[in-house]
């Protein structure tokens, strides 16, 4: 008898996922709000149907009798997941937890109350209650919709004058109407890559990440394994499972960015789901011997992984490909390198571009892996360098 396994969502970010899936001898049933979905033709069925429309995913689901639902990088599909997995009676985290991670205002006072390190900030209802948060925190900031996701909506603000707009660009990023004020951490970023089983947390990979220059924080690239020292790599897992029991993720993943403020790690983002990009589906298995989406998609039927994990000894690093100028790409020229790479579009010729603003004007994403640190660093940096992004104004 068929086992189908429903994945919300059916973009790019999930297109390793649905592999994966169809790999495991599963069939498999997605769900996205495109018509012309990049990942559809590879579910054996596929719904035009919106991740958050929950009665018409559970019908769907029941219609299907699946075993398990599950997505990734999607943090409102979590939303998704856990209610149909609640009312179908199959594993997930509770639909109280999937809200919760998903929320920054829930997310920062769960943090508090168990006192893990974040930035101080609050949420506001208003630009009144907004100008009240610039007056206790000051300048420089960050301004978030709460429930936002890709990036879309956050601007870093240095000078008073832009404060008024970028809280007004992030409401309009919101579905609940609510921002996040929060003071802006110098730093480096990390990034720790997690799956949670039995209600642990493992810390597969810690990465280096690095984001364009303000007022936009977009993550444009990352290197794994994370060269910080060795003491403060075992603060930041020490972080990364002090937040999945803060916020009740029993199962699954967790992906949990920080910025190591004053050598304190401290949380700025978190999904409970895994990350988007290389760093899951390449580096995961390929430097530490971990296929985190396999491990997912088991815990989501109701079986529990094996994880060995392993270090190759050797690193990864990624970078995500933009555009330079806004207009219709019609063609990406790469270099010749002197070493195999990886190429993962986001995007297909003929899109509408623009120069980052959010994760998702994200062009596509190269991967390398090399034998230290520093070589996968300037590899990847030299072919990133050398990439054409062609544009027709």
């Amino acid at each position: 008898m068929d086992k189908w396994m429903m994945i919300m969502g059916a973009g790019y970010d999930q297109i390793p996922m649905l592999e994966k899936a169809r790999s495991m001898g599963l069939k498999v049933v997605a769900v996205d709000g495109r018509e012309h979905a990049p990942g559809a033709h590879l579910a054996d069925a596929f719904h035009r149907v919106e991740v958050l429309d929950i009665p018409k995913v559970l019908e769907i689901a029941r219609a299907r009798g699946i075993a398990g639902i599950t997505t990734m990088v999607s943090n409102l599909g979590m939303r998704t997941v856990a209610v149909v997995a609640d009312r179908l009676g199959l594993p997930s985290i509770t639909p109280q937890a999937a809200t919760t991670a998903t929320d920054k205002a829930a997310i920062k006072e769960a943090l508090s109350r168990a006192g893990v390190a974040c930035p101080r900030g609050s949420a506001c209802a208003d630009l009144s209650e907004a100008m009240d948060a610039l007056t206790e925190l000051g300048l420089p900031l960050i301004v978030k919709p709460a429930d936002g996701t890709k990036g879309r909506g956050i601007a870093v603000v240095r000078h008073r004058r832009d404060f008024a707009g970028s809280v007004e660009h992030a409401f309009r990023w919101s579905g609940q109407g609510k921002v996040i004020i929060e003071e802006w951490l110098e730093g480096p970023t990390v990034g720790a890559e997690c799956l949670i089983v039995d209600g642990e947390a493992d810390p597969i990979l810690i990465t280096d990440k690095f984001n364009t220059e303000p007022p936009w924080c977009v993550t444009i690239g990352l290197t794994t394994p994370s060269r910080q020292p060795d003491g403060l790599k075992q603060e930041i897992e020490k972080t990364a499972k002090a937040v999945t029991r803060a916020l009740g993720l029993t199962t699954g993943a967790a992906h949990i960015d920080m910025v190591v403020h004053e050598g304190i790690p401290k949380v700025v983002d978190v999904g409970p789901r895994l990350a988007s990009g290389p760093v899951v589906f390449d580096f995961a298995p390929r430097l530490m011997g971990v296929d985190m989406i396999g491990c997912v998609i088991q815990m989501a039927l109701g079986e529990r992984p094996v994880i060995r994990k392993r270090w190759s000894g050797k690193f990864g690093a990624s970078r995500f490909v933009t555009a330079p100028e806004a207009g219709c790409m019609f063609d990406l020229v790469f270099p010749a390198a002197p070493r195999r790479f990886a190429f993962y579009p986001y995007k297909p010729l003929g899109t509408p571009v623009a120069p980052p603003r959010s994760d998702s004007d994200r062009l596509g994403c190269v991967a390398i892996v090399g034998d230290t640190y520093e070589d996968a660093w300037k590899q990847a940096n030299a072919l990133l360098a050398g990439i054409q992004v062609r544009i027709a104004g």
